[in-house]
């Protein structure tokens, strides 16, 4: 017989309760692992200024180590009925549908890498582990995990998609309140619609929380590798050719996810998180 688990058995308070417990995840391996790493790392840790108030931290390897605990967490809290998202299973075929908005990414990044030339090479790596895995468990893994094991119609499934990647989007504006440009800031959300359409699609049609976090990780770490970057903190001070090309980059992301998650495609969908799910 299947436990009863009050708060998450609501679909949508579930998903937020879960981002909020994989974001705390997250800033506890950043206090513990990456701040500390600061200190003998020169530039790891990025100074953010917003709302009046300057703040020093890092953010990384640490804050990635983090919520796979908090992952493998929520996969032992549901054992064991939940088979987990850190399998192998679909990764190929998702790094193959994501192939073309993943190539088209890494050309915007390699103009930039041109432009600006190599920044600290060791710190972008740090650096692009804390979004590429914080942000895939938190915005999709658990909470998507979680939703999938309660609803019971298949129209429901896209409601959890756009609920995602709005809210991913959306929160990528706070970065024009830490003292980067307006309308770049404008430009990345309209980027990350597409990286968060991508991604959501890949994740609810293959289950795998490894390919959608290593496909993340690798977008960020060929955005902050340039000296741009480097010099900025991470944030956009200005527009820059990558921008342009990713307006094309979202539109490549945001087609392919209404491909992968076409109706004809739900009944897949929904086996595939039934399995999971043992339900």
């Amino acid at each position: 017989m299947t436990r009863k688990h009050t708060i998450l058995d609501r679909s949508i308070i579930g998903y937020f309760v879960l981002l909020i417990f994989v974001l705390l995840f997250s800033s506890i391996g950043a206090s513990l692992i990456d701040n500390p790493l600061s200190n003998v790392i020169p530039g790891y840790a990025k100074e953010m200024s917003g709302y009046g108030i300057t703040a020093t931290s890092a953010s990384g390897i640490g804050a990635a180590i983090g919520v796979i605990l908090a992952a493998i967490i929520f996969t032992l809290w549901f054992r064991p009925e939940f088979k987990g998202v850190l399998g192998l299973r679909g990764f190929w075929w998702g790094v193959l549908v994501m192939l073309p908005f993943l190539i088209a990414d890494y050309v915007g990044a390699a103009i930039d890498l041109y432009t600006f030339g190599f920044g600290n090479v060791l710190v972008a790596f740090l650096s692009a582990l804390s979004p590429g895995f914080t942000e895939e468990v938190a915005f999709r893994g658990l909470g998507i995990a979680n939703y999938m094991r309660t609803i019971k119609s298949e129209k429901q499934i896209k409601h959890i998609f756009w609920l995602s990647t709005i809210l991913f989007a959306a929160v990528h504006i706070t970065n024009i309140f830490s003292g980067g440009s307006p309308v770049a800031g404008i430009f990345q959300v309209v980027y990350c619609v597409g990286v968060g359409a991508i991604l959501g699609a890949v994740y609810l049609r293959t289950a795998n929380l490894w390919v959608v976090m290593i496909a993340h990780f690798t977008l960020d770490f060929a955005g902050l590798i340039n000296s741009y970057y480097t010099s900025t903190g991470g944030l956009s001070t200005q527009l820059i050719a990558s921008d342009y090309v990713n307006l094309v980059v979202s539109a490549i992301g945001i087609v392919t996810a209404l491909i992968l998650l076409s109706p004809k495609n739900y009944p897949k969908i929904m086996d595939l998180w039934k399995e999971k799910w043992s339900l």
